[in-house]
């Protein structure tokens, strides 16, 4: 055989090779349930059976001395919020803003509480493509108020173990 003829067809087999080598499955499809996300709804404290929607919600992480916005004045009676997966712990600030008390008060501050989420976490293989996915075990809630007080007033964890993000796991009363 021709040397030059072989020097030519090995970038072709080996590109050959290498389409060959993937494979559909190597992507991870989106409908397959990775690491979940903490699900919280609002219910009203007078009515514990009907939701509620907190005015102007804002959502901040703390993660050592640097603050990362998660939602900014929003009003859903459910919200999804990540767990840090390299720890047993997250902490967020939830703040209440109401819209008229700061207009017309310069000192108005707004009503801020302080969650902390503990866990323990368990890596669960998912498959090839979507490689591993963490799942939350016996979690634990601790809140602190701010200036005022808490604006939270109780909740109830009706799902400890966090393995979908489907159904609410915390369910807050204000």
């Amino acid at each position: 055989m021709n040397k030059n003829y072989l020097k030519r067809s090995i970038p072709l087999i080996g590109l050959l090779l290498l389409l060959l080598g993937c494979q559909r499955d190597d992507i991870c499809p989106a409908s397959t349930q990775t690491t979940p996300m903490l699900i919280l709804s609002f219910y009203d404290i007078d009515d514990r059976e009907s939701y509620k929607r907190p005015t102007n919600l804002s959502v901040r992480s703390i993660v050592s001395d640097s603050v990362k916005t998660l939602y900014q004045r929003i009003n859903p009676d459910t919200i999804q919020i990540p767990l840090r997966t390299n720890q047993n712990t997250t902490t967020y600030t939830f703040t209440l803003y109401d819209a008229e008390e700061e207009d017309e008060d310069p000192e108005f501050t707004p009503d801020t509480d302080t969650l902390t989420f503990t866990y323990g976490t368990e890596e669960v293989y998912v498959n090839r493509a979507c490689a591993y996915k963490v799942i939350y075990n016996s979690l634990k809630l601790t809140i602190e108020g701010g200036e005022d007080g808490e604006w939270i007033d109780s909740y109830i964890i009706e799902e400890p173990n966090i393995e979908d993000d489907t159904e609410s796991h915390i369910n807050i009363f204000f």
